[in-house]
This record gives structure tokens, C-alpha cells and sequence, in this order.
């Protein structure tokens, strides 16, 4: 039975508190575009991301999403985490995202199986880890994440890897934190995804393992909360592997479901030229299309239901595979086709007034199509504008089909008084040298009248 280092110390990951209360930072998500990725998806709970670790402690930012696992060191199912490693793991891959609390996971909507196997030293057994990878791989993980390696090769583990493979799970584990080249298992195993960690610029850190057995890179340090929900930095290959994994179920989150070993040349073929970085958004995009029937989302920005002269409108459109194009119509007619994200359109409404229908249109990439459809009244017309003159008085009345917003006076150039109802007597003070009466409807259409006294 070999014992070895979950990497804790010697693998130089750490935690150095913050307020969990407010959000941080997250670069890394930025730089291997999984934000560009999330107008994708951010995941599914069919996803069951296996951690396998020193355990993992229930936090509201895993709330409903972290399943009843497994202790092997403790031998009962109480996978509670008495070192903090495990649940820095896991909140890296699936702590919920957008909530403005702790951190955003990689995968804020896939489920976290957590497998203790090993201790409260951060310190465990080839065994162990060998029957914790079985134990995810029965339970129907599709991607088990290992923050955890030893200097030695095992046909304990080999086989155990073998045997998620054949239950279609993608092994994804670190390559370790010496900074040599010098194969660290299970990362260099064939089959599993190793994982080495780059800096902010795509620089390998100088203490991340290296070598033609790493297949991919990521973030080597990433804001992630510990057991009490702290909020800290967690650094090395332990941080990039939960990175790594929480991408690759993106990935599983697609349909048709691609299989491990898609996911898994997909990432290292789609990976940044230079830095080996994992590119979430380009991996999205390379998944095979065939058999994908599932139409893009799409919803109309803001809107005002009362317009004029040009209007801009603005449309949320995703897709699992990427969004090809979006189109507006307007009263059947096509006004503009867009392309890129965040989708904008600008419609000249005028010379309509009167409803109009407005028309989303959205195609992915294998031409699934999505309508969605919004009328609005479109006023491109002044209201009409009546004036009757008595001594120093001028009474206003005015109609306007979308109602109207207000009466003003307006002497000498300047706004003297205001009226919200649709008919008003204004007074006009003496020695006025101009006198205008103006009408402004709701659309903001205005009509203005000569109201000089004897004028």
C-alpha cells in the first residue's frame, strides 16, 4: 500500500482568506474564456462531477447540488472534509455562479459526488484512491477530478482508471507540483487528462510538472472557498485540475452527449497554441453538431412597449453548440441579421404609427431555429394641437392616439409652465415677447402652437 501527498503543502496549494460576503475576482475564467462559454451553458445537473479528495463540506454554494458520497478513510458515507482541500475542489468546479456570494464555479449547475480518500494530513493510499475512482465511475460520474498524484506507477490504479473509462467517465488529474518533467500518477496515465498550471499570461509556474503526458493547462491559482466558506487564492496543479474538470462538464452538458474520450481530444485539440491553456469556448464550438435538436434559447431585451423614430432592440440568444445568427423582423419584414454577442438591432419605426409586430429570430449552428415574437405601438406622429385665446389666457387642448404626456407654456424661450392634463388654461404674463404652447405625447412626439396673445 503506497502512501502519498494530496499535494496540500508540497504541491504548494494554499488559502489565504478573504470576506466570503463579497464576490472576487476570477481571471482565469476570463482567460480560458469559460465566461464567453457560459452564454453556451453553464452546465446540467445530469452532470455528476466525482471529487475525489479529502472530502468536500456542504456550503450554501453548492446547496442542492452536492450529493451523499463516500468516506474510504473513515469507512462510512460521510464525506465531510476535515482538511479543506477537497472543498476548494469542488467550489472551483460547482459553486454557484451569479449570486454575488463566494465564488463562481466552472460549471455553476452540475453536481458534485465527494469520494474522502484521503485524510486530515491531506495523506492517503493508491487503495483508496483506486476504489474511490470505482466507486464515482459506478455512481454515474461523467468526469472524476483528482487533485491528488504519486512519484509511482500502479496497475491499482491503471485498472481502477480502465474501469471508469468502460462506465464513459473522463478522468482529469494534476500533474503535479515539482516543477519536472517526471511522470506523476494517475495524470500520466494514457487515458486520463493531465493537468499543469500557467499564470495570468499563459506562463507555466515554475513549481507546475511538465511534459509531453500534460495534456492540457489552466489557471493555476483560483479565488475558491474553504469548509467555513472563506473565500481565498488556492494555488497549484490541485487548483487546475478541479478547473480543468469543471470545463470538461460543460462539455457532458452538450446533447447529444459527447463521450470521455471526445471531451477529452477536444480540449487538448482546441487548447491555447503556446500555453497549453484550456479554451472552454473553443472546445464548445468543436463538439460534433450531428444529431443536435435542441433549439438556441432567445429572449427579447428591453423593449418599451410605446416607440419612435429609430429604435434599438437588443436579444439574449444561446446555444449549447454556439449561435450562428440573429434576426429581427419587424411587420414581416427583415430589418437586420446579427452575429456576434450581445445581439443589437437598430429599426427605423418611422413613418409607422400604430401596433407593430416584432420578430426574433435565432439559428445555431446546425440550423435549429427558435421565434419569439413582441408587438409594440410604434408613434411617429405629433398630437394634435388646438389653442383659444381670451384676455391674458390661452387655453391648450390636445389628443393623441398613444395619449398625451404633457402641455407646456413656453415664454420668452423658456418653459413657464407645465400641465400633465390634456386640456389647460394658461395664464400668459404681460410684456411676453413670444409665446409658444407645446404638446409632447408619449412617444415624445411634440406639436407646438403660436400662443401670443392676438398673435
Amino acid at each position: 500500500m503506497r502512501k502519498l501527498l494530496a499535494g496540500l503543502a508540497a504541491a504548494g496549494s494554499m488559502l489565504v482568506a478573504t470576506p466570503a460576503q463579497a464576490a472576487v475576482a476570477q481571471p482565469g475564467l476570463i482567460e480560458a474564456r469559460v465566461t464567453a462559454a457560459w452564454a453556451s451553458t453553464r452546465g446540467s445537473s445530469r452532470v455528476i462531477v466525482a471529487v475525489i479528495d479529502t472530502g468536500v463540506s456542504r456550503l450554501p454554494d453548492l446547496a442542492g447540488r452536492l450529493l451523499t458520497g463516500r468516506d474510504f478513510v473513515n469507512h462510512d458515507d460521510d464525506a465531510s472534509d476535515d482538511n479543506g482541500h477537497g472543498t476548494m475542489a469542488a467550489t472551483v468546479i460547482a459553486a454557484a455562479t451569479g449570486n454575488r456570494t463566494g465564488v463562481d464555479g466552472v460549471c455553476g449547475n452540475c453536481r458534485i459526488l465527494p469520494v474522502k480518500v484521503l485524510n486530515a494530513k491531506g495523506g492517503g493510499s493508491y487503495t483508496d484512491i483506486a476504489l474511490g475512482i470505482r466507486y464515482a465511475a459506478d455512481r454515474g460520474a461523467a468526469v472524476i477530478s483528482l487533485s491528488l498524484g504519486g512519484a509511482d506507477d500502479s496497475s491499482l490504479l491503471r485498472d481502477a482508471v480502465g474501469y471508469a473509462e468502460s462506465k464513459g467517465a473522463l478522468v482529469v488529474a494534476a500533474a503535479g507540483n515539482r516543477g519536472v518533467s517526471t511522470p506523476h500518477y494517475p495524470a500520466a496515465i494514457g487515458s486520463v487528462l493531465a493537468v499543469g498550471g500557467v499564470t495570468s499570461t499563459g506562463a507555466r509556474y515554475d513549481w507546475s510538472n511538465f511534459g509531453s503526458w500534460v495534456g492540457v493547462t489552466a489557471p493555476g491559482c483560483n479565488p475558491a472557498q474553504g469548509p467555513s466558506g472563506t473565500v481565498g487564492q488556492y494555488c497549484g496543479t490541485s487548483s487546475a485540475t478541479p478547473f480543468v474538470a469543471g470545463v470538461a462538464a460543460l462539455l457532458a452538458s452538450t446533447d447529444p452527449t459527447p463521450s470521455a474520450a471526445l471531451i477529452r481530444t477536444t480540449l487538448i485539440s482546441t487548447r491555447t497554441r503556446r500555453s497549453g491553456r484550456v479554451d472552454a469556448l473553443a472546445a464548445l464550438r468543436a463538439l460534433p453538431i450531428d444529431g443536435d435538436v435542441v433549439r438556441p434559447s432567445l429572449a427579447f431585451g428591453a423593449v418599451r412597449p410605446l416607440v419612435r423614430g429609430r429604435v434599438t432592440v437588443t436579444a439574449g440568444a444561446a446555444d449549447q453548440h454556439g449561435v450562428r445568427r440573429v434576426q429581427l423582423y419587424a411587420a414581416g419584414r427583415l430589418i437586420a441579421t446579427d452575429t456576434t454577442a450581445p445581439y443589437s438591432f437598430v429599426w427605423q419605426s418611422a413613418p409607422r404609427t400604430g401596433p407593430v409586430p416584432l420578430e426574433l429570430r435565432a439559428y445555431d449552428r446546425k440550423g435549429n431555429l427558435t421565434v419569439v415574437r413582441r408587438t409594440v405601438r410604434a408613434d411617429n406622429a405629433a398630437p394634435v394641437l388646438r389653442l383659444a385665446k381670451s384676455g391674458r389666457t390661452v387655453t391648450a387642448r390636445a389628443t393623441d392616439p398613444s395619449g398625451l404626456a404633457r402641455l407646456e407654456l413656453i415664454v420668452n424661450g423658456k418653459v413657464t409652465a407645465r400641465s400633465a392634463a390634456a386640456a389647460h388654461r394658461f395664464v400668459v404674463p404681460a410684456r411676453a415677447r413670444t409665446v409658444v404652447v407645446r404638446a409632447v405625447d408619449r412617444a415624445g412626439n411634440a406639436r407646438v402652437a403660436n400662443g401670443k396673445l392676438g398673435g
